[in-house]
């Protein structure tokens, strides 16, 4: 191993430690703003606002300890004084993994072989998009979309729902208008074979249905008003033409995929092509 791949390495751990530390400062000085300034910020605002302190002390005198009176505000908001202190924190780190995600070559689409410099590099580069929802926690549920992606340098058209699909590599991923990912469904810009990684652009046109744990590997382009059936997979390379519903490693086109036995509806009694008969 280079001497180079072993600072990379270096710089990657640092990098992460002190955009942990760095996000975290602000959210905690928000959060201890909170505890000492909230009783008399919310106590000398408007009225209702302001009446509700001594309503609830005067009301209910005795009943809770002397610490639930002391810091009402901060018990009451505690949910969104947390929530808000996370956010920020995590909008930090979001700014720091992408600044310090320059600091690691970029990969050209290619071969590589296994346990190499730039192989090496390819892992490390591709770290900060891996842990960042590891470090969401409840905001999970938002960096594992769309934005995150877009962030990390996926291009994604207008009407697209990623939803519950996922990207592997979003900077080697260019998706359409209007197309829609089903549950786990992947797009994988890189390829393990044997002991060489592949690296290549994954495209998707305009109105692209992906079913469920369906998978479409690197370089594949598929094309306009295409469907990628549920637990199908694309191979490497594969160009699947508009207008065309993938299964079982067939691009079929729409207005003949009934034609097909293993494909039509139960009954269905119309009349099929002769077998060998190109369709």
């Amino acid at each position: 191993m280079k001497i180079r791949t072993i600072l990379y390495g270096i710089y990657l751990a640092l990098s992460i430690l002190i955009s942990l530390t760095l996000a975290a400062i602000p959210g905690i000085m928000v959060f201890a703003w909170a505890y000492n300034n909230i009783e008399g910020f919310m106590n000398n605002l408007f009225w209702p606002i302001s009446s509700i302190h001594p309503w609830f002390t005067g009301t209910f005198a005795g009943w809770f300890p002397s610490f639930f009176y002391e810091h009402f505000w901060f018990i009451v908001l505690f949910v969104p004084i947390g929530l808000t202190s996370y956010s920020i924190f995590l909008a930090i780190l979001l700014g720091l993994f992408l600044l310090s995600r320059r600091g690691i070559p970029f990969l050209e689409d290619g071969y590589y072989n296994a346990e190499t410099e730039k192989w090496l590099l390819y892992e490390f580069y591709e770290v900060y998009y891996i842990l960042l929802p590891y470090f969401a926690g409840f905001f999970s549920i938002f960096t594992d979309t769309r934005f995150r992606h877009v962030w990390f340098g996926a291009e994604i058209g207008k009407g697209t729902v990623v939803g519950n699909g996922r990207l592997f590599n979003p900077e080697r991923t260019i998706i359409g208008q209007n197309c829609f990912f089903g549950y786990d469904a992947i797009l994988s810009g890189h390829v393990y074979e044997g002991n060489s990684l592949y690296l290549k652009t994954v495209k998707l046109g305009d109105n692209v249905t992906v079913g469920a744990n369906a998978v479409i590997l690197a370089g594949a382009e598929i094309g306009d008003n295409v469907v990628i059936g549920a637990a199908s997979v694309v191979p490497k390379d594969t160009v699947v033409p508009d207008n065309t519903i993938w299964v079982r490693g067939k691009a079929i086109p729409r207005d003949e995929v009934e034609r097909i036995p293993s494909l039509r509806a139960e009954g269905d009694e119309r009349e099929l092509p002769e077998p060998g008969e190109h369709i």
